[in-house]
């Protein structure tokens, strides 16, 4: 495995960019590194489904944006073969560090990661065949060049495919949980980022990823939407469900600050939401995405 870093010292920017370093370095965010199994069962069979609209073929190279702990990574490792080549960047080091061993484990030298926000890094000019992003390219502070910037590291016969959440509505495996807690919490406890702002649901308006794309110099720019039923957990597992949920959704950036009371208080909220859609095959929900495929 290659490995390159490129900075992400702490400046004194506090835009969405440097809040969104930092978050996805805090303690908030650890249980993506601790869950990632779980995660990926969670999140793996939509991601797979955008690796399959992106079809790579042996000796591609491919551009994982976002690639967290490497689930991705090495499937498209797996996918372009020793003659090909896949690079996964994120702004999480501690994310990266796991996406590392599994590298390692599974022996891919065709692998390089960096730490890096992709929506500025300089990356070679049209160096890639694929771009490809599961849920993390909606977190842009400029999205335009941000989008701008990838484009030029296509190459012309190349395309990008990203996986993107739709409204909060629509995913109810994450907004059954914040309706549970919100009357527990102050009402700025959980804030909700504006349509324009980063976000998990940033790229919900498809007339706006229309927009985005096509100001950045896209073309071809196409979406399908894609549901998953998303299992939190298994008959009769709503406790267990509802600790799950709360550390990967919106709730992350209130849990650690709550007092022991009043976590558990909120818990047993979430819990209780749970047990009202309890079935035969445990907690299940609506998970509702886009699949987008552009062309430079």
């Amino acid at each position: 495995m290659e490995d390159e870093v490129s900075s992400n010292e702490p400046t004194s920017d506090d835009g969405p960019n440097a809040r969104m370093v930092r978050y996805w370095n805090s303690s908030a965010t650890a249980p993506w590194v601790t869950l990632q199994d779980r995660l990926d069962a969670l999140l793996g069979p939509a991601g797979d489904a955008a690796i399959r609209e992106a079809n790579p073929k042996s000796a591609e190279h491919v551009l994982d944006v976002g690639c967290g702990c490497g689930g991705s990574t090495l499937e498209f490792a797996r996918l372009v073969g020793k003659l090909g080549h896949v690079t996964g960047v994120d702004i999480s080091d501690q994310m990266l560090a796991r996406a590392r061993e599994r590298v390692v484990e599974k022996g891919f030298a065709q692998v390089t990661l960096a730490v890096a926000d992709a929506g500025s890094f300089a990356f070679e000019p049209a160096s890639f065949d694929h771009i490809y992003s599961r849920l993390g390219i909606m977190f842009f502070g400029a999205p335009v060049a941000a989008f701008a910037n990838l484009r030029s590291a296509l190459k012309t016969s190349g395309r990008m495919t990203f996986l993107c959440c739709r409204t909060a509505a629509e995913n109810t495996y994450i907004s059954t949980a914040v309706q549970a807690a919100r009357p527990l919490l102050p009402n700025d406890a959980v804030p909700i980022p504006g349509p324009d702002e980063p976000g998990m649901f940033s790229l919900a308006n498809p007339s706006r990823v229309q927009d985005i794309l096509g100001r950045a110099g896209f073309r071809q720019i196409e979406l399908r939407r894609h549901d998953e039923r998303m299992r939190l957990g298994g008959p009769g597992e709503a406790i267990e469900a509802a600790n799950f949920s709360l550390q990967f959704g919106p709730l992350t950036r209130v849990l650690n600050d709550l007092k022991p009371a009043a976590r558990e208080a909120l818990i047993s909220a979430v819990a209780n939401a749970y047990r009202q859609i309890d079935g035969p095959e445990g907690i299940v929900l609506q998970g509702a995405f886009w699949i987008v495929t552009a062309r430079p």
